[in-house]
């Protein structure tokens, strides 16, 4: 079983780095033979996207020196995945977003029938927004939220109390056995259809030629029928 953690935070140590190392501290501890991915955005040069859509065709990033398709590779081969970005001005970091507009998750399906966490540190206002963002990130890519961490802390503060501790904790559970289960949800299950099957299919099969990599991706893992 393989859990990875994202930090979507410029800053490696900040409360969003504080937290996912006692995630991750949790889960070895509790969890035998668990491995664990723990990924920093801030580590990788990311390039942006350049909307070639080169993806759509060969499955893979035509921008190849930043690592990104080697992260994409790691959440195709996770069972389970915790993304995390603070509140930065009510939406998640530039580094996050940079990061999935170049990790193609959506079209894709990346993250079908896969059981995920969000994590969300906010000071003032707007922490949930940010997590609703989060929740639909993973819902668009095809895959479903067992629980969602929106913790409210100080700057430089940090933000593992007795009570966020035992949130965390909570989650961890959730999601440990989510991934044991293998079962997603019924909603999840009914809105990664429609969107597949009424809104990405038509528009993928219309020119097959062009989105050779989507459909590869959609057999591999049994989205549609060969």
């Amino acid at each position: 079983m393989k859990i990875v953690l994202i930090n979507g935070s410029p800053r490696k140590n900040g409360a969003i780095g504080k937290t996912l190392t006692y995630i991750k501290d949790y889960l070895e501890k509790n969890n035998s033979g668990l491995i664990i991915e723990y990924i920093k955005l801030i580590d990788y040069n990311i390039k942006y996207c350049v909307g070639c859509e080169i993806c759509y065709k060969t499955g893979k990033c035509n921008i190849t020196d930043d690592n990104v398709e080697n992260i994409r590779d790691i959440i195709k081969l996770s069972d389970g995945i915790i993304f995390s970005s603070p509140n930065y001005a009510s939406n998640v970091t530039g580094l996050f977003k940079t990061f999935y507009d170049r990790v193609h998750m959506t079209m894709e399906q990346l993250l079908y029938r896969k059981p995920c966490i969000t994590l969300t540190v906010y000071e003032n206002l707007m922490g949930h927004k940010v997590t609703h963002i989060l929740k639909e990130m993973v819902m668009n890519s095809g895959g479903y939220t067992v629980n969602s961490l929106t913790i409210k802390n100080e700057f430089n503060k940090n933000p593992l109390t007795d009570n966020n501790k035992g949130k965390i904790e909570k989650s961890c559970k959730k999601l440990v056995k989510s991934i044991r289960k293998n079962n997603p949800p019924l909603f999840s299950k009914i809105y990664t259809k429609i969107a597949v099957n009424i809104f990405l299919k038509p528009f993928v099969y219309k020119d097959k030629e062009k989105h050779n990599g989507i459909i590869n991706s959609w057999k591999e893992n049994k989205i549609v029928k060969i």
